[in-house]
C-alpha cells in the first residue's frame, strides 16, 4: 500500500522519491511491452480547467510549471495544435464528452437548463460507450457538462480548505484537493475490469477569482518572488482593426472588466499566479499518477492529459477567456501516453487535431469499441500507434455563442494548416492571422488586399462546414445592447456598464 500526503502549497511530497524511481522503470521497459494483445487497455483521462500550452512545459515555453505532465509526454505524443470546438466550459466539455460540437449538442453556453437543453438520452457518449462494453467508467471532479457523462459514476470532491499566504484561494482549489483524494483512493485499488478514469481538476481556473480580488489597478499584492515577462504580444497595435465583439470583451465579460485598467505590473502578478495554480495542480496529477503506477494496473493505462479551453495569459491584454479565439484560449494541451503509443521525440505540428471531437473516436479505436457513424471526429489511434493517419482535417473550427446570454454575439473560427479565420455575425467582424509569420496574431491580414485570395478561401471553408454538418451559424442573432460598445474601443479605455 503506499501512504499519500495530501497537497497543500507548502507540503512536503513525501511520496516523491517513489515517483522518480517509478518512472525510469516506466521508460525502461515502455508500456506497449507490458501488455497482451488480449487485454484491453484502461484509460486515465486528467482535465485541468484553463490549462494553457504556455506554463506546459512539454511544449517548450515554460519549465517547471508541469513535472509531472512533462513526464508523461516524455513517454508518449504530444499534440501541437489542437483546437477546442468552443472556448467556454460548459460547451466545450458537453462536447467533449460526446464528441459533437456545441451548435449539435445545442449546449451553447454556460447557462443552465431553462436555455440549455440536456444532451438527449439517444445520443452515444463516452461513458455509455465503454461502460457497455464492460469498462468501469468513473468521473472525478469537476463536471459542467449537462447530461455528456453519462455512463460515468461520479464522485463529487469534498472540499478541503487550506491557507495559502501568497495568493488568495476560492473553491476550486479546495475541491482540487478532494478530487485527488478520490482519484488516488480509486487507482490504488483498481477493479479488474478494465476502467476509464477521468481527473477532473478546477486549476489552474482558480485564478478567476485571483482577478476579482485584484480589481482595477492596484497596488502589487502579497507576492514578493520573480514576476514572468509580459508576452510578446501583450499589447494591441490596432484595436480599430478589430471585431467589435473583441474590441469590447471588457463591456461583456466581468473579469476583462476587472482587469480593464491594469497596469503591467498587474499583468505580470497575474502571470505568477496562473503559473503557482499551475504548479498546484501538477502536483496533484503527481499523486494519481503514483497512485496508478504503484499498481499493476499502470502498466496497461493509456492517459490522457487535455484541457477544455486556455486562458489569455496577457496576450491582447486579456485575462481568463471569453468570445475570442485565440492561440492561448483555443489551442490547448493534448498528450498521450501509454501502451502502444509510440513515443514522438517532439511535439506533433503536422496534424491538425480536435480534442473535442477526436478524443472520442481516438479512445474507441484503441479500446476496440465501434466507433459511432454520427460522430465527425477523426481517431488519432494510427497515428499514436505509429501509422500512417489517412485521415486528415483539412480545417478544425471553434464557436462562440455566448457565455450567460446577456450579450449575444456568434462567432466561428477556421484553423487551417497556414492561417487561422475568424468570423463574427456582429458587424460581420473578420480576422485572419499568418500564424507561421505571426504566430502572436498581431496583424488582423482580412482587409489587407494581398490576402483577399486567402481570405475568400477561408470564407469558403466556413461557408463547407455551416454547409457539410448543418451548422445553424447564419440564422443566429446577435443580442448587444448599444450601451456596451459605446467607450472609445480597447480594453484600457473602458468605462461605463458592463454586461454582468
Amino acid at each position: 500500500m503506499v501512504v499519500f500526503t495530501i497537497f497543500t502549497p507548502k507540503t512536503t511530497l513525501t511520496s516523491y522519491n517513489l515517483m522518480k524511481a517509478l518512472y525510469p522503470l516506466l521508460t525502461l521497459f515502455p508500456w506497449s511491452h507490458c501488455i497482451t494483445a488480449q487485454e484491453r487497455p484502461n484509460f486515465l483521462i486528467i482535465q485541468c480547467d484553463h490549462l494553457t500550452q504556455r506554463v506546459t512545459g512539454a511544449y517548450g515555453e515554460t519549465e517547471g510549471c508541469t513535472p509531472a505532465i512533462d513526464r508523461i509526454a516524455k513517454q508518449g505524443v504530444v499534440f501541437a495544435n489542437a483546437y477546442v470546438g468552443c472556448p467556454l466550459s460548459q460547451p466545450s466539455r458537453a462536447a467533449l464528452w460526446s464528441g459533437l460540437m456545441p451548435h449539435q449538442t445545442r449546449i451553447r453556453s454556460n447557462s443552465g437548463d431553462t436555455i440549455n437543453p440536456r444532451l438527449p438520452e439517444h445520443i452515444p457518449t463516452l461513458g455509455s460507450l465503454f461502460s457497455s462494453q464492460g469498462y468501469r467508467a468513473v468521473h472525478f471532479g469537476k463536471t459542467h457538462d449537462m447530461g455528456a457523462l453519462r455512463g460515468f459514476t461520479h464522485k463529487e470532491p469534498v472540499a478541503r480548505p487550506f491557507d495559502d499566504p501568497d495568493f488568495p484561494l476560492n473553491k476550486d482549489s479546495y475541491s482540487d484537493v478532494g478530487t485527488c483524494e478520490d482519484v488516488a483512493a480509486f487507482l490504488s485499488s483498481v477493479p479488474e475490469q478494465p476502467f476509464i478514469c477521468i481527473a477532473d481538476f478546477l486549476n489552474p481556473h482558480n485564478i478567476c477569482g485571483y482577478v476579482g480580488t485584484y480589481e482595477g489597478e492596484h497596488v502589487n499584492p502579497a507576492f514578493d518572488g520573480p514576476l514572468p515577462e509580459l508576452p510578446e504580444n501583450f499589447e494591441v497595435n490596432d484595436w480599430e482593426s478589430l471585431p467589435v465583439p473583441i474590441q469590447y470583451i471588457c463591456c461583456s465579460h466581468r473579469r476583462m472588466t476587472q482587469a480593464a485598467h491594469w497596469n503591467e505590473e498587474n499583468y505580470r502578478h497575474y502571470l505568477a499566479a496562473f503559473q503557482h495554480y499551475t504548479r498546484m495542480v501538477s502536483r496533484q496529477i503527481e499523486h494519481i499518477l503514483e497512485a496508478l503506477y504503484a499498481t499493476p494496473a499502470g502498466k496497461n493505462t493509456v492517459v490522457v492529459i487535455l484541457s477544455d479551453h486556455g486562458d489569455g495569459m496577457a496576450s491582447h491584454r486579456m485575462v481568463t477567456k471569453q468570445i475570442s479565439f485565440y492561440e492561448e484560449i483555443t489551442n490547448v494541451p493534448f498528450i498521450f501516453a501509454g501502451p502502444g503509443i509510440v513515443k514522438r521525440e517532439n511535439p506533433v505540428k503536422e496534424l491538425l487535431t480536435h480534442p473535442t471531437t477526436d478524443l472520442l473516436p481516438t479512445l474507441c479505436e484503441l479500446a476496440g469499441i465501434d466507433i459511432p457513424r454520427e460522430k465527425p471526429g477523426i481517431s488519432l489511434a494510427p497515428f499514436l500507434q505509429g501509422k500512417e493517419q489517412e485521415k486528415r482535417h483539412p480545417y478544425v473550427v471553434s464557436e462562440w455563442h455566448s457565455e450567460y446570454e446577456v450579450i449575444v454575439s456568434p462567432g466561428r473560427m477556421i484553423r487551417s494548416p497556414h492561417y487561422k479565420y475568424t468570423h463574427y455575425l456582429e458587424g460581420e467582424g473578420e480576422e485572419l492571422y499568418d500564424l507561421r509569420n505571426d504566430p502572436g496574431e498581431t496583424k488582423n491580414l482580412a482587409r489587407d488586399e494581398s490576402c483577399k485570395d486567402i481570405l475568400e478561401a477561408h470564407r469558403e471553408m466556413l461557408e463547407d462546414y455551416i454547409l457539410r454538418t448543418a451548422d445553424d451559424y447564419r440564422s443566429l442573432n446577435v443580442k448587444a445592447d448599444p450601451q456596451w460598445r459605446q467607450h472609445t474601443p480597447g480594453y484600457p479605455h473602458h468605462e461605463g456598464p458592463t454586461a454582468k
